[in-house]
């Protein structure tokens, strides 16, 4: 059957899957899943989640401004408790709501994704930053240890200032350079630190126990936007990913390598002062 809305009438389009995730008729939604409305049906899902993520920060500045407004006596503890209480209310029936948007999201994206391309630019994406992070890394090698660039150099360098990489908004390579080393820096530090703590005097751990404690370092650093997205690629878990990218930067670095099964890996510390100065860099 059609669906009572054209495919650039998002308006429509949300009343309707607002109605389907109430009713949460199969039918209903394998259709809204089809390939021909797939695109339309994950736009109007990921806009139901950008909305709700302002209506709660626009909760939390209202709390707060009732706790300034009951610290100054604008208003009475019995006028600020009802306002909490009413407040809590709504926050309990948002979540379910978006527990039920979301996981109908989480079904619809990988689909979307794949409809648009999205996949296959990621790839190209990381590989393009990967390569001017190669190109990047070699300026710094050559010039850090005195050497003289020759023509060739030179001009291989010049790319990553050149070179603009396509999209909405054309980036320059240099600043996608730039933006990845930051990210990478960021948490190898943060697992530099993470992996100090926990070994004490001893020369290794267990991988497993370094997992937990970067959960719980990491996890609440990303959205549930960038997890969603990152797992709807089927890549698995954005947070052992990171993981994963920082540990390989402190093996880069001779810092650390892995050791033992794959069921019982361990990372044994190759040079605990490199770990000491990294974690402390700010």
């Amino acid at each position: 059957m059609p669906l009572p809305y054209g495919p650039d009438d998002d308006q429509a389009a949300s009343r309707f899957v607002n109605e389907a995730l109430r009713n949460r008729d199969p039918e209903t939604w394998r259709l809204l899943s089809s390939d021909e409305h797939v695109e339309q049906t994950e736009r109007v899902l990921r806009g139901m989640l950008d909305r709700i993520a302002a209506d709660r920060v626009h909760r939390t500045t209202e709390r707060d401004t009732a706790r300034v407004r009951l610290s100054a006596g604008e208003i009475s503890r019995a006028d600020y408790e009802r306002d909490v209480a009413e407040s809590g209310e709504r926050t309990r029936r948002t979540a379910h709501f978006e527990a039920l948007v979301r996981d109908h999201h989480r079904l619809v994206v990988a689909q979307a994704r794949r409809l648009r391309g999205d996949d296959v630019r990621d790839e190209l994406m990381s590989l393009v930053v990967a390569l001017g992070a190669a190109i990047d890394a070699h300026r710094s090698a050559v010039l850090s240890g005195g050497g003289v660039a020759r023509p060739a150099d030179q001009a291989l360098w010049d790319r990553l200032t050149t070179l603009d990489v396509p999209g909405p908004n054309r980036t320059p390579l240099a600043e996608l350079v730039q933006r990845h080393s930051a990210q990478q820096d960021d948490h190898a530090r943060v697992l530099a630190a993470i992996v100090l703590d926990l070994a004490e005097d001893a020369d290794s751990i267990l991988r497993t126990d370094l997992l937990e404690v970067w959960k719980r370092k990491v996890a609440p650093t990303l959205t549930q936007e960038d997890k969603a997205e990152f797992a709807a690629k089927g890549k698995g878990s954005l947070v052992t990913e990171r993981l994963r990218k920082a540990m390989g930067a402190l093996e880069r670095r001779g810092l650390v390598t892995r050791s033992g099964p794959q069921t019982a890996q361990r990372v044994d510390i190759l040079d605990r002062a490199g770990l000491a100065d990294l974690a402390a860099e700010h």
